[in-house]
């Protein structure tokens, strides 16, 4: 197991030398660099010290010190909210202000439109991560996993403010300039088949931040996890409330079992990502980048996918046979591919699935290949705005290891590379 890291780490090692080779001298910008985290992701204040984006290193603020000139910020949004309500919390944690999500997007999901108003607590307003943010000074969004999709919806939302779906969702002159570029890194661009092998998103949910938690020592903490749900009248962790307690109370809510599509359950799964990619459109001032993730293998008698031995305990099942492995087409929307392409996965997204969003379904019900142009720049190249300009498979390294949360990565180089990249466009 620890050969395996070693040999990823002289990857990662090699593909940061390349990519860094290929890049100008001067840089032609400095926008700042939003990171957006993942599906049960968490901000800087939660599980006390240990970072979504690091593990035990601080990607923040060891990227922030190698950039004197440049702003380096992480954005905390809903973890298991939808990427429209992600997109909008991603807009005003950026911006300033208190989150609004549009009188006709609350109204059709059935929760609140501006928590702020029913709970009076604050928690949903935000003094700006960068509150000179426009046209004239966009960003770079860096995202994980499921914080691509909501990247790339918050473009789409400022590119036409909002419409169709609920015009004039932002009280400013916004358009699709506010965004430089979108990095989404294993990033269910066209789904994860993983949501449709989950029959009870309770225990999964349970799983998964119980045991990210367990990374802080079980402390009774406050700020061990927030849900962040206030949209749905679902409050913060009380005082006095143990972090089992507060788990069980938001887990035992109705919500979960309702069948609402304005959830990241339904947004994750190919049904939802296909629905969000007929409408989601690749913007032609915008640079879109990709890398891909695996951390399966393929049995030579079965041709199924099994996990590698030093992937994550966390999503270490759900890598092989009976989840992702050898997931089957079972009646819902899938694209008319060969299901085997779909096998090779991370842990969390099947592989196939990161490079583009190259499926869509429209409010038919039908299913069709998606308009998008992908450049290969994982050996170099200059990156095409407007295209998906796939920076490459990083094989061997699970849905987490990509992130740092591992010891045997250099995530600092690695995202320094990606970042003077940017730099450069």
């Amino acid at each position: 197991m620890k050969t395996l890291r070693i040999l990823r780490m002289l990857l990662a090692a090699a593909v940061v030398s390349v990519v860094s080779s290929f890049q100008p001298a001067v840089a032609a910008n400095n926008y700042p660099v939003i990171f957006v985290h993942g599906f049960a992701g968490f901000g800087r204040s939660e599980m006390l010290g240990y970072k979504y984006w690091g593990g035990l290193t601080d990607l923040e603020v060891q990227l922030q010190s190698k950039y004197s000139n440049q702003l380096v910020k992480t954005a905390q949004v809903g973890p298991f909210s939808s990427n429209w309500d992600r997109a909008v919390e991603l807009f005003y944690q950026v911006k300033g202000g208190c989150v609004d999500y549009g009188q006709l997007h609350a109204s059709n999901a059935g929760h609140l439109q501006k928590p702020e108003t029913y709970w009076h607590n604050g928690r949903t307003c935000f003094p700006g991560l960068y509150p000179q943010w426009d046209a004239t000074h966009p960003v770079h969004f860096v995202t994980h996993s499921m914080g691509g999709q909501t990247a790339r919806m918050l473009a789409q939302l400022l590119a036409n403010n909002g419409a169709p779906s609920n015009p004039g969702l932002f009280s400013y002159a916004v358009n699709a300039n506010w965004v430089k570029s979108v990095t989404t890194i294993s990033t269910p661009n066209d789904g994860t088949t993983l949501a449709y092998r989950v029959v009870d998103w309770v225990p999964v949910v349970q799983q998964l931040v119980t045991g990210v938690a367990g990374l802080t020592g079980g402390t009774p903490a406050q700020t061990v996890y927030d849900f962040k749900m206030d949209q749905w009248y679902i409050g913060p962790r009380k005082s006095g409330e143990s972090f089992s307690d507060y788990v069980n109370r938001v887990m035992s809510w109705s919500l979960w079992d309702s069948g609402i599509k304005d959830l990241s359950p339904y947004d994750l799964g190919p049904n939802g990502a296909m629905a969000e990619n007929d409408w989601v459109k690749d913007l032609s001032g915008i640079y879109y980048f990709s890398v891909s993730t695996d951390s399966s293998y393929r049995g030579l008698l079965t041709g199924w996918h099994y996990p590698n031995v030093d992937t994550n305990p966390l999503v270490f099942l759900f890598v092989g046979p009976g989840w992702m492995g050898n997931y089957w087409p079972d009646g819902r929307p899938f694209a008319p591919v060969d299901p085997s392409t779909w096998y090779a996965n991370d842990g969390v997204v099947n592989t196939v699935s990161h490079k583009a969003p190259t499926w869509a379904m429209n409010s038919a019900g039908t299913i069709y290949p998606r308009p998008v142009t992908i450049k290969d720049i994982s050996h170099g190249g200059t990156p095409q705005a407007g295209a998906w300009n796939w920076k490459g498979l990083m094989d061997g390294y699970d849905h987490f290891d990509i992130i740092g949360w591992t010891l045997f990565f250099d995530s600092v180089g690695w995202y320094k590379a990606h970042i003077d990249q940017l730099r450069g466009l």
